[in-house]
């Protein structure tokens, strides 16, 4: 059975992206739909349940990524969650952690983490898009910087 994504960000252009990454890799995985805000993404990811979350952590309204993180590890504990942002400091990938996401990708670097990150934290082999242990990704995002 394929891996199933949903993708919550503000930008269309970066679920544009995500969707070109992840066009690749379709025998593996299976985006289970696109959400532009928190809210919407919370709905998707109730009907949709899927394995793995991608998620911005900021984004405008009521339920930011953080919060959206929060509330699907509170009624899918198994469900894996990506926050993402294109902010690269400690702070952000504190707030990752503390939100319980599972793991952090830098958005100026998902093109070589991305795919690497979803099988790191699948356990499942899933062929094309970047090397695990690539600059960007990190499966624990609590750990303490170098």
């Amino acid at each position: 059975m394929p891996v199933t994504i949903v993708v919550v960000d503000d930008d269309p252009e970066f679920r544009m992206i995500v969707r070109y990454l992840l066009s690749s890799l379709s025998a593996s995985l299976t985006l289970a739909g696109e959400a532009a805000s928190g809210e919407e993404g919370l709905s998707l990811v109730r009907r949709e349940r899927p394995t793995v979350l991608l998620t911005d952590i900021v984004m405008p309204g009521a339920l930011d990524g953080i919060e959206l993180t929060r509330r699907v590890r509170e009624e899918w504990p198994e469900t894996k969650i990506i926050l993402m942002s294109s902010y690269t400091e400690d702070a952000y990938r504190r707030l990752a952690s503390d939100s319980g996401a599972d793991a952090f990708v830098n958005k100026r670097v998902i093109h070589s983490s991305l795919v690497s990150a979803i099988r790191d934290l699948t356990g499942r082999e899933i062929s094309g898009g970047g090397c695990a242990g690539e600059a960007g990704a990190s499966s624990s995002p609590a750990a303490p910087p170098n």
